[in-house]
């Protein structure tokens, strides 16, 4: 059989009239806007106030770090001129100078000892004081 031929299958539903369409009102929906609103504004005061804060917390480490600077500077300082001191105290003309303050006198006539054979050299004779040297009383 062909296609043609085969018999149309009727719709069993009752034959009505079409529908009309017509124009509905929008649906209102119970919730208003106020809440979101709130909720919106909420959320921006509260990015702000911690934009705020966090900015505050900042500038104050911002001051402590300053500070802190300045202090690591002036210790840097104290301590390039206390290793200054130290060096000339430790220098040969720091060390007779400091003997000379405790009362001790420059030998004008120095004696050497060998080690290898223990034998002194030179003729040992008592030093002297040098009336022009000042003793310093520590």
């Amino acid at each position: 059989m062909s296609s043609l031929a085969s018999p149309r299958v009727r719709s069993t539903r009752p034959a009505t009239a079409p529908k009309r369409l017509r124009l509905v009102a929008p649906a209102h929906s119970q919730a208003g806007r106020t809440p979101f609103v709130v909720v919106v504004i909420t959320v921006i005061s509260l990015g702000l106030v911690g934009l705020i804060f966090m900015s505050t917390i900042l500038q104050g480490q911002s001051f402590e770090i300053a500070r802190l600077d300045r202090e690591a500077n002036s210790l840097q300082t104290q301590q390039e001129s206390l290793v200054h001191d130290l060096d000339q105290l430790k220098s040969p003309a720091g060390l007779a100078s400091a003997a000379v303050g405790y009362g001790m006198v420059p030998n004008t006539n120095p004696v050497f000892l060998r080690l290898s054979d223990g034998k002194v050299i030179g003729k040992s004779s008592p030093a002297l004081p040098d009336t022009n040297v000042k003793r310093v009383e520590r």
